[in-house]
């Protein structure tokens, strides 16, 4: 017969035949009127091997199962322990999959109770993005636009790298109308220092960190110890230093004081 025969017959394609061929799984036939000329061993060869991998089993262990059936020199309880290796590593492997499609479904049951919320679909937690596409509306000048877009991008790329201790979404929790236009405010504040050409002197910086770090502390109130000795401070510290090393160059010291505030802030408050 055919290569379209022999594929027709197994239920699947010439291609996947010639792949077959060419890893050795399936033996080339001879050849008689200038074509490959399939019988029934490999049919049913080709059925096993199918058999085998719609279970789930690797083609690369597949063709191990397959092969020790073909040595005859190989005692059967050999050749059986060695397709139970194999097959209880697939059963492994299977498991594992099963374990990351569970948690791809609960993603996509989050993903469907935000757009339900009619949240953005983002790796930030709902509170997050929310502060920041509110305080974005509040800001009327250029300059606060792109630090807030700039350090929202940031949140979204530290959650999403697992690098963003996730009890960080309390902080943006409870902000009433007046903490929002504060919020905003200093926002705006700081904008112009971002959009300067130079870099900010070392006054200008400890200040800067110092009305971030109050604003801070404030926010949070009786409630920054026990946040602050529940988050993990090693992936702050992470999530930090990925910060200051994505901020363009004139304005990395900045970053990197500012971060160095909170960090000291939070150890402190971790003592209390």
């Amino acid at each position: 017969m055919r290569v379209k025969e022999l594929a027709d017959l197994a239920g699947t394609t010439v291609r996947t035949v010639r792949y077959y061929h060419e890893i050795g799984l399936l033996p080339v036939p001879a050849v008689r009127d200038g074509c490959r000329d399939y019988d029934l061993t490999h049919v049913a060869r080709l059925i096993r091997i199918r058999w085998l991998a719609q279970a789930g089993v690797p083609l690369s262990r597949v063709k191990g199962m397959l092969h020790p059936a073909d040595d005859p020199e190989r005692e059967p309880a050999g050749v059986r322990a060695s397709v139970l290796t194999d097959l209880n590593a697939t059963v492994v492997a299977l498991e594992e999959q099963l374990e990351e499609l569970e948690a791809q479904r609960a993603q996509v049951r989050r993903l469907i109770a935000a757009v339900e919320r009619h949240d953005h679909l983002s790796p930030l937690p709902a509170a997050i993005a929310r502060f920041y596409e509110t305080i974005e509306r509040r800001v009327e000048d250029d300059g606060a636009r792109r630090m807030i877009r700039r350090e929202r991008d940031f949140m979204e790329l530290a959650f999403y790298r697992g690098e963003m201790p996730p009890e960080v979404e309390v902080v943006y929790q409870g902000f009433d109308e007046a903490r929002m236009a504060e919020s905003a405010a200093l926002f705006g504040r700081f904008a112009d220092r971002y959009e300067a050409e130079s870099a900010p002197t070392d006054e200008e910086a400890a200040q800067i960190a110092a009305a971030i770090v109050e604003r801070f502390s404030r926010h949070l109130g009786a409630g920054f110890p026990p946040l602050a000795r529940s988050v993990d401070v090693d992936g702050l510290r992470r999530a930090a230093d990925l910060y200051v090393r994505l901020a363009e160059d004139k304005d990395r010291r900045l970053d990197r004081v500012i971060a160095d505030a909170l960090l000291d802030a939070i150890e402190e408050a971790r003592n209390r």
